[in-house]
């Protein structure tokens, strides 16, 4: 997870066994027939801002004029009309979901969490929307990958809430969660040694197939990318490997005590250890999609070592310009076209060993992830290297979040492929009001995106209602620094 400066800095997300949140369910019969009324009413009974197509105020909130959805999109209109467009953000731009229908009456509707979100984005052409409401797992701050009790847990959990998607790390914190093939591991990365003994197919391997039982959708989250913690056993005498910024260093802080390092995507053997690894992961485990973020990609300040350099000079702006600097368009955009044929490279080699297995990115917003971390997902999508975006939008302020639903990048997309968007549910040291979650979810779903991801489990929990019976676990979990 890479997290843009407005934003918390670290992903140690919280756990939370408080009551969730409780959202009654109002349903108001008269308000059918009163609707039925309005809908009937002429046109001489709108207020003049109404009648000229200008957003009017209900009970102090701004609610916006009806506008057609694009026909890639879902057309139904959002059962919670309290969900509004804020007048700081701008108005999507044409081929954007659309902004709810107006809601001619004040007070709450019934609101639909707990459980699935009605509808959803159907992929173009697809018959059946996508899985609505997921969530990310993670081995930091939660024992679910770790412990059996608290995997079944999470999954009374998801179930009772209604969640239809989750996402597992399967190579994180310079580990991975499976145990691949030694042939398909070439740096001999170990594997995740907190979890627990099996004779069976594995741990991750159980909880994968659990969830499908479940109806779950399973994405295998490839959250470090081309990342690894620094001083990683598997990377020493390997520092040729490494991505280096132009003082020469390797290190990069992700956020106070947190160093890490960058495997060059340029490099031959880089290449063919994702490669091996996507492999073995879409052939050997239960999963519908597998899902990289912004870290397949690296820093901008980055790629100042010998290899990069050689192959940039090689290049026609290269000659003219052999020492840019980290911020020059010209050697930004030829870097995340480097990172961009690695991902061209992980598309075919799944389309070749497991083609049913979906490619997914759960990247920043744009212009923060390409400027950034040379992640240039607009550009993947335009080339149908991935099968659907998660937009990690995680912020506290509603207006912002409102910006950023309504930028064209994502609207662009959203007609190629499914867009879903991430949501920050909390991390353990800044929790987040259950208030400002539920507004956030009405947000986004009010402006057309139905498919909602959350970070993460434990976090979540605060917002939702806890099985009945459910017991919180005190088991050993890793955290944070």
């Amino acid at each position: 997870m890479v997290l843009p400066p407005a934003a918390p800095a670290a992903s140690s997300p919280r756990r939370c066994s408080e009551g969730a949140a409780r959202w009654a369910l109002r349903p108001e019969l008269a308000r059918s027939l009163l609707l039925l009324l309005t809908l009937l009413a002429p046109q001489a009974g709108r207020s003049p801002a109404a009648a000229a197509g200008q957003p009017r105020s209900t009970a102090g909130t701004t609610i916006a004029p009806p506008s057609a959805p694009p026909p890639a999109l879902n057309p139904r209109p959002i059962s919670n009309p309290s969900a509004v467009r804020d007048l700081a953000a701008p108005a999507p731009a044409s081929g954007a979901p659309a902004g709810p229908l107006p809601n001619p009456f004040p007070g709450p509707l019934p609101n639909p969490l707990p459980g699935p979100l009605s509808g959803g984005l159907p992929a173009p052409g697809a018959s059946t929307p996508e899985p609505a409401l997921g969530v990310w797992l993670t081995t930091v701050d939660s024992a679910v990958m770790h412990d059996p009790a608290e995997a079944q847990r999470a999954l009374a959990f998801l179930r009772h809430n209604g969640f239809r998607r989750a996402a597992l790390p399967l190579y994180t914190a310079g580990v991975v969660t499976w145990s691949p093939a030694p042939a398909r591991n070439r740096l001999a990365i170990p594997t995740d040694p907190l979890l627990p003994p099996t004779t069976t197919a594995g741990p991750t391997a159980s909880l994968l197939a659990a969830l499908g039982r479940a109806g779950l959708e399973r994405v295998g989250w490839f959250e470090f990318g081309l990342m690894a913690p620094a001083g990683a056993p598997w990377l020493v005498g390997r520092d040729d490997l490494l991505l280096r910024d132009a003082s020469g260093s390797s290190l990069w802080q992700e956020s106070p005590g947190l160093n890490r390092v960058w495997l060059n995507p340029i490099l031959p053997e880089v290449q063919q250890l994702l490669e091996d690894l996507v492999v073995d992961a879409c052939t050997q485990l239960p999963l519908e999609a597998i899902q990289f973020d912004d870290h397949l990609g690296y820093p901008v300040r980055f790629g100042y070592d010998p290899a990069t350099l050689a192959a940039w000079r090689a290049t026609d702006a290269g000659r003219r310009n052999p020492s840019p600097a980290p911020g020059e368009p010209a050697w930004i955009a030829w870097r995340a076209e480097q990172v961009t044929a690695l991902l061209e490279r992980l598309r075919a080699a799944m389309n070749s060993a497991c083609p049913a297995v979906r490619m997914s990115v759960s990247p920043n917003p744009q212009e923060f992830s390409y400027s950034n971390y040379l992640a240039d997902w607009s550009s993947w999508v335009r080339r149908g290297l991935v099968d659907e975006v998660v937009v990690q939008i995680y912020r506290d302020n509603l207006a912002a979040l409102g910006r950023e639903l309504g930028h064209p990048s994502l609207a662009a997309a959203a007609v190629r492929v499914p867009v879903r968007i991430g949501l920050l549910a909390g991390l353990k040291s800044q929790p987040k009001d259950p208030a400002q979650m539920r507004r956030e979810l009405e947000l986004v779903q009010g402006r057309g995106y139905r498919g909602i991801d959350l970070f993460f489990y434990e976090s979540a929990r605060r917002h939702f209602r806890e099985p009945p019976g459910s017991l919180v676990g005190g088991s050993r979990v890793r955290e944070m620094p």
